[in-house]
């Protein structure tokens, strides 16, 4: 790779290769710039393949930079003429390799160009940001935007998905936030969507990913902000059994907040540690005395560590060793069920054993893995129906994640296999207190494995989005993520 001695080969779809004339006709069409293996030099190669989990890169034939919605278009029309397999790629943040492929990545991360209007109080960003491209400028502003926990993840993955975080509770999810977008789709056009133009479109991509069309440009509502309390506590494992004692009372107490509390309940095995232990996260839009007096219960616990301050809203999303581990552990193998709250705490139990079984098992390999449950506020994003957009998960949950982290010295298959078997007990358990509540198999999909039936992800709202997919994309050229196949004529 990177000599430039070998003609590059590329399998198309139906299984013959790519001519080498075809590679400089896609250098005349767009703009961008165009990456192809074994021609571009190395690092340039490798850094136009490289995503957050090394666990799921793929060796892309070719990588194209989007520069506009004509260069979108016009890879998109390049796909289906040569017949090219394809994925889109924004931030590179999927847990599961949604933008990695060995064939064509679609890339928008220069496109990356961002709006603020102060007097209508929306924020405009172009589909190839990551949060924090918004985050930083708004923060200036005393302004934030609901995005996820993390802000080197890209807008458009986590939007398309749902998208929750840290102010989801006090304004909803990242998609109830969405005020417009646009769209490129299969056959090259570039649509605006919105409540009230192309009200199907909108209405879709709203919770169901890249099914679609290419998204370029997302427009959001924003809202005034100050500084937050924000922080994790940790305790000695011990503390375990009281802590999932206090799991019911901390959801009221969550509940009670007005959406401004959110906990974060997660379970490592820290240096020094024994066994498995707590951290708990605290997130207050308020001042520190509100959030001591609330939370009042978890300092009670008597926590070893406390990290919790008062700071800007913008460095709560920043990563840090906390959340994304050492440059050792770079793989990821995580997954999740949306459990009824308050949570079972006989389910999550067996879990922490299982968990702590498995960290004694492979040792420093996974030293950063954990189990996090997230106790928050539901009442702002379950007051919208769950047919309202194509995200049908929006009941009240305590989401709760299984969350692998290991060097390269593990197969990541096996990983894979580990994990599931954890998740797994906590989802058959979910599955059948559904049976009783009338609930049903909803999952996050930001998060999820990728081998998740399409029919739980979307559930009711299934049978219309097929139909919307047949009028936007009915040759069913975007066919990653979760994929909806087009309805039958």
């Amino acid at each position: 790779m990177g000599s430039g001695i070998e003609e590059p080969q590329l399998l198309r779809r139906n299984g013959e290769l790519l001519p080498s004339t075809a590679f400089s006709e896609l250098k005349s069409v767009v703009k961008g710039q165009v990456v192809v293996k074994g021609k571009a030099p190395e690092d340039i190669y490798q850094a136009a393949i490289h995503r957050f989990n090394n666990a799921v890169v793929e060796e892309a034939g070719i990588v194209v930079f989007c520069q506009s919605e004509d260069d979108v278009a016009a890879v998109l029309k390049y796909v289906q003429t040569w017949k090219l397999d394809f994925t889109i790629a924004c931030g590179g943040h999927s847990y599961y390799g949604a933008s990695s492929t060995k064939s064509l990545v679609l890339d928008l991360s220069k496109m990356n160009k961002v709006t603020i209007d102060k007097d209508a109080m929306t924020v405009t960003a172009q589909g190839g940001c990551k949060a924090i491209d918004l985050e930083t400028p708004l923060q200036v502003e005393g302004l934030s935007v609901v995005m996820g926990a993390a802000n080197d993840t890209g807008i458009g993955g986590l939007t398309l998905g749902g998208g929750s975080g840290f102010l989801s509770g006090q304004h909803g999810l990242v998609i109830d936030n969405l005020v417009a977008a646009k769209v490129v789709i299969a056959n090259g056009s570039e649509l605006m969507c919105s409540e009230t133009e192309n009200q199907d479109l909108f209405w879709g991509i709203r919770g169901s990913g890249s099914n679609f069309g290419v998204v370029t440009e997302f427009k959001y509502r924003v809202h005034k902000q100050g500084d937050v309390f924000f922080g994790p506590l940790v305790f000695t494992p011990d503390k375990i059994k009281p802590v999932l004692g206090l799991l019911a009372k901390l959801q009221n107490i969550v509940d009670d907040a007005d959406g401004k509390l959110a906990i974060f309940v997660a379970f490592g095995k820290g240096p020094g540690m024994p066994s498995a232990h707590p951290v708990i996260l605290i997130f207050f839009d308020g001042t520190e005395e509100e959030a001591r007096k609330l939370t009042a219960p978890i300092w009670e616990l008597e926590p070893i560590v406390c990290m919790a301050k008062m700071q800007p809203y913008a460095d709560t999303t920043k990563p840090s060793d906390l959340t994304n581990g050492p440059p050792s552990h770079q793989h990821f193998a995580p997954s999740n069920a949306l459990m009824y709250t308050p949570p079972d705490t006989e389910v999550i139990q067996t879990l922490i054993n299982d968990f702590d079984a498995f960290m004694t098992k492979y040792g420093l390999a996974v030293a950063p893995s954990k189990i996090a449950i997230e106790l928050r506020s539901y009442k702002k994003s379950s007051s919208v129906s769950p047919t309202a957009t194509a995200l049908a998960a929006r009941r009240p949950a305590a989401m709760t994640v299984v969350e692998v982290q290991f060097d390269n010295s593990i197969d990541a298959s096996l990983m894979r296999q580990e994990v599931t078997a954890m998740i797994g007990k906590v989802r058959e358990a979910t599955r059948k207190e559904g049976l009783t509540k009338g609930g049903a198999e909803f999952l996050n999909a930001n998060i999820a494995e990728k081998n998740e039936k399409v029919q739980n992800m979307f559930g009711e709202n299934l049978p219309r989005l097929r139909e919307v997919k047949r009028k936007y994309d009915p040759d069913f050229i975007f066919d990653k993520w979760y994929p909806i196949p087009p309805a039958e004529a």
